[in-house]
């Protein structure tokens, strides 16, 4: 197949540049510096009176997203975007691929360099938290260690699809960071106007109940999603659907669980994909 040839290219190529080693480094440095703080200072791991693997996963997760989605700007946006820049992408359709080939094979080049950074940084924060936790959960962190690889493929996939729209570099990274934007910052607004609007432009007394469609604003970003279903996926997920149901005051709908969110995990990829790739199918190079 010759998007396998893409992909396998772009991954050696990342192999030996300093970027790979740069990413998978700053994540190492990252997870084991929680694992070595939650395992070894008390206020830290004041949750349920030990430190525990879900404790700790749920204190990584936050950081992770922010470090998945920072990384995938720097890795993906240029993907496309780069080789258009510099002609090299003339040269490389002069081969037997497809502009599919090459949207899917950078996809998955991409894809596996991130990856790799995720994976051997929890491998080697694994190694850490089996020395410093009192209990190992290995069936969570296998979970977590999952979600994170689908999270960066997710936003690899936004990046390669915007990096399939431009012709410029700075362009394509510009553009990735408007997506961090957005996505990351300004989309927390949004659950915050939609329930000021429904409550009649006031805010809501504190402890009210809210609307199961307003709830379904806070999972509708890749983090967000991600973050849903490691709550429901981690331990036997009974605290999240608690937490959820407090705050409906009432059953839970299908659409706020984590099988939910992995749809809007999977729709996040396909859609920016298709996109990009229509409009990268498109242009006279």
């Amino acid at each position: 197949m010759s998007w396998t040839v893409v992909a396998r290219k772009d991954f050696r190529d990342a192999r030996l540049s300093r970027g790979l080693w740069a990413v998978t480094g700053l994540f190492v440095l990252m997870s084991v510096g929680f694992a070595v703080l939650y395992g070894t200072v008390p206020a830290v791991s004041q949750d349920i009176g030990e430190v525990s693997t879900l404790g700790f996963l749920t204190l990584l997760i936050g950081a992770v997203t922010l470090f998945v989605s920072i990384a995938a700007i720097v890795i993906g946006a240029g993907a496309i975007a780069g080789e258009r820049a510099n002609g090299s992408a003339k040269l490389l359709l002069g081969f037997p691929h497809s502009r599919a080939d090459v949207v899917l094979g950078k996809l998955v080049g991409r894809t596996a360099v991130l990856g790799a950074a995720v994976v051997v940084g929890l491998t080697i924060t694994l190694v850490v938290a089996l020395a410093l936790f009192d209990s190992f959960a290995p069936v969570d962190y296998a979970v977590f260690t999952a979600m994170t690889l689908v999270l960066a493929l997710v936003y690899i996939g936004i990046m390669v699809a915007i990096s399939a729209t431009t012709g410029s570099g700075g362009r394509a990274m510009a553009f990735g960071i408007g997506a961090f934007v957005v996505l990351e910052i300004l989309a927390d607004v949004v659950p915050l106007a939609a329930l000021f609007v429904v409550n009649g432009f006031s805010v809501p007394a504190g402890g009210a109940s809210v609307p199961a469609w307003v709830a379904f604003l806070n999972v509708i970003t890749p983090s967000t999603a991600y973050t849903n279903a490691l709550g429901w996926f981690l331990g036997d997920g009974s605290a999240t659907a608690a937490a959820l149901g407090a705050q409906l005051a009432g059953p839970v709908p299908f659409y706020l669980t984590g099988w939910a969110s992995m749809a809007v995990l999977a729709t996040w990829l396909v859609v920016p994909l298709a996109l990009g790739y229509r409009r990268f199918a498109r242009t006279d190079l």
